[in-house]
């Protein structure tokens, strides 16, 4: 199945096996976004550009993901259809290698993508790098396991739109949806949002999945697709969302008019 996300919004989330889902955060080039990425994250994915090799940014966010418990890292180095020389070609590939392994560990995987054709890497790698990362063991990280956080796929401002329009600065109410992670959330509690501050929680409500495992989803019939993508504020899923308005999506063979 191939999908083309023509502008990439917030998380993505995709079904990569019977018990598995793979949920995918781009992490801005900024301290507070490494940070924030630290946090959260099993694995980090580190695109480096073979044709300039390692910049300060890739040490810096090695050094906040080792504060953070230090998760799986793989190394992806792209560019390389920027080198002409094969002999040049692979003695750079070896260079940045044995520079990864030095901040990591050795043996540490880098994999190397070749180049674009058409503006999109080449299937076979693409493949091989999925394959990875489907099958990558994660080992659970202590402080994650014992506090309760969730990374939020979308928002949604709620507070009555006339409150708003009389005081632009009003309180505002917004619900976060997300996959809760770690240990149960309670109402009352304080929930720290990165960036933002401490808040009161209001309440907490568990929802039906949007992007159920394939094991856990009663088959219905052979025409409803099970559904393998999930990435809301990409305009992916049911909904899709604008600064003013929420839209549903359905199918026109879902559609039955009277007559």
């Amino acid at each position: 199945m191939i999908l083309t996300i023509n502008q990439v919004r917030g998380p993505i989330t995709i079904v990569s096996g019977k018990k598995r889902r793979v949920q995918f955060v781009e992490c801005p080039n900024d301290i507070n976004g490494m940070i924030d990425a630290a946090k959260f994250a099993d694995l980090a994915l580190l695109l480096i550009d073979g044709s300039y090799g390692f910049e300060m940014e890739t040490f810096e966010f090695l050094n906040i993901l080792q504060v953070h418990g230090f998760p799986k890292i793989m190394g992806v180095l792209t560019h390389l259809d920027q080198f002409k020389d094969v002999k040049k070609l692979k003695k750079t590939k070896q260079r940045l290698k044995h520079r990864f392994w030095t901040e990591i560990y050795d043996g540490a995987k880098l994999f190397y993508l070749s180049g674009l054709i058409h503006g999109k890497y080449v299937k076979r790698e693409i493949h091989n790098l999925a394959r990875f990362i489907s099958v990558m063991k994660f080992h659970p990280l202590s402080w994650r396991t014992s506090h309760p956080y969730v990374l939020a796929d979308r928002f949604e401002d709620v507070t009555p739109p006339e409150r708003v329009r009389l005081d632009n600065k009003c309180d505002r109410n917004i619900t976060l949806y997300g996959y809760l992670r770690g240990c149960n959330l309670k109402k009352g509690t304080k929930v720290h949002i990165a960036g933002v501050g401490d808040y009161n929680l209001a309440g907490a409500t568990a929802l039906a999945d949007p992007c159920p495992l394939p094991s856990a989803a009663k088959k219905k019939g052979l025409r409803d697709k099970e559904k393998l993508f999930y990435a809301p504020m990409s305009g992916i899923g049911d909904l899709v969302y604008d600064k003013d308005a929420v839209y549903i999506n359905i199918n026109d063979h879902f559609v039955q008019y009277s007559n």
